[in-house]
């Protein structure tokens, strides 16, 4: 069959990625003065591609024999094909679903497909589309013959496939997307060693909703493998881990490094992890295999405010500790806050604010507080919900009633932080230290 893989962005200024915050993605409109603004437009440029699991499943579908064609756009022959798929995101709702609707008129099937649709399948439904519920690449795994998918339809699977069962992301063709010069000039590709976290947090983390609450490992050799495979048929030299948590199980992070150090691949690769998890000898470890940088989620100064939203993370002593240790080793730390916790004050932000510029770690991440629909925390908070599309749900926007914020008072706080925070001496000699 020809099969059209759609990834459908709206229009903006800032950088849309539908493979973050667990497959609903994110915008990162970081503010709107002049600091956060050119860093919006930067991050648009070099950072972008598509969802790890459509990049799965289009490789399924080619080895099941079918003709894929992967594009953001509607081409001018759109209606020569047999099956349309369309990447879901909640960041990019609203301009999938006329997708959909304009799909539709030319009667033919249209599926859905990701964890966002998988948990709010209603507009996608009601746009024209059958949903595939749960991991994608999995059901076209498992069903080669897609003729007979019912229209408009909630279709639900099971299997018992291993990650390891499934061929390598479609990289190759899959076009219009640039790799990453985030970390460096080197171009960068996703990878995935693992899936499923079991950590608490599931009360507002979208990860489980599709991943499920129990890791999931590839084999260590199956990932050096890959790994290999990329930096010679396309020349990628710095990898991107996209695991919720990378190194969760101790052994089976050791048995990687241990894979990738004795091959002698001359790759880095990125990670984000949880602090706690990062002792001494794993730091060491990761970084003689090729560690070039970490994502840590710190998320906000006050244990009070961290407490009442269900987060847990390590002492601030041990906080510094770890980073220091990562930046001894000369690697790279990108540190997360999140403004606009439920129980934030303009004293517990502006504490977070400044505990970032103690940190000064060579990124921080700053974004808002958003109990995503498909979590335990949306039914406790649907009701103070006051955004009338699901597209302002990108971590950038308050999207319900705070006792204390209205949404400008937020952005501004959003605004500050990034200024603030890139707009020092500190940072700028430390940035350009990391890099050198």
């Amino acid at each position: 069959m020809k099969i059209l893989v759609l990834d459908p962005e709206k229009k903006v200024s800032h950088r849309i990625s539908k493979d973050t915050s667990g497959g609903y993605g994110t915008g990162n409109d970081f503010g709107d003065t002049l600091i956060p603004s050119f860093l919006k437009k930067t991050l648009k440029l070099i950072h972008d591609w598509p969802p790890l699991f459509a990049a799965y499943s289009i490789s399924v579908l080619k080895n099941n024999g079918h003709e894929v064609l992967y594009s953001k756009n509607l081409p001018k022959d759109h209606e020569n094909f047999d099956i349309y798929i369309v990447i879901s995101s909640i960041v990019c709702c609203e301009t999938e679903c006329e997708i959909i609707a304009k799909l539709s008129e030319i009667k033919k099937k249209i599926l859905a497909i990701g964890p966002f649709a998988t948990n709010n399948p209603k507009k996608y439904l009601n746009a024209g589309a059958s949903v595939i519920l749960g991991e994608p690449e999995f059901y076209f795994l498992k069903n080669k013959n897609l003729e007979d998918i019912e229209e408009k339809k909630e279709i639900s699977f099971t299997h018992d496939f291993e990650l390891d069962d499934l061929p390598y992301p479609d990289w190759n063709n899959i076009k219009n997307s640039k790799t990453s010069l985030l970390f460096g000039t080197e171009k960068s590709l996703p990878i995935l060693a693992t899936r499923g976290c079991p950590y608490s947090c599931f009360k507002y983390c979208v990860y489980p909703l599709q991943q499920g609450r129990k890791p999931r490992h590839r084999k260590a050799i199956n990932i050096v493998d890959e790994l290999e495979y990329w930096s010679q048929k396309l020349n990628i030299k710095m990898f991107i881990f996209r695991d919720p948590v990378f190194s969760i199980n101790k052994k089976h992070t050791i048995e990687f490094c241990n894979e990738l150090i004795q091959r002698k691949i001359n790759v880095k690769f990125i990670i984000e992890t949880h602090l706690r998890i990062l002792d001494d000898d794993l730091i060491k470890i990761l970084k003689q295999a090729g560690l070039k940088a970490v994502k840590v989620g710190v998320e906000s100064f006050d244990e009070e405010v961290l407490k009442d939203s269900g987060r847990f993370s390590v002492s601030k002593d041990q906080q510094l500790d770890r980073i220091r240790a990562l930046e001894k080793n000369n690697i790279m730390v990108s540190a997360m806050y999140i403004l606009g916790f439920p129980t934030d004050t303009d004293s517990t932000i502006k504490k977070t604010i400044n505990y970032s510029k103690r940190l000064n770690t060579t990124y921080a991440q700053f974004s808002v507080w958003t109990p995503y629909p498909g979590t335990p925390v949306f039914e406790e908070y649907k009701e103070k919900i006051t955004s009338k599309t699901f597209d302002n749900f990108d971590q950038y926007h308050l999207v319900f009633k705070h006792k204390l914020f209205d949404q400008q008072s937020i952005r501004n706080y959003l605004s500050k932080a990034y200024t603030d925070y890139y707009f020092r001496f500190s940072w700028l000699f430390k940035f350009i230290k990391s890099i050198i």
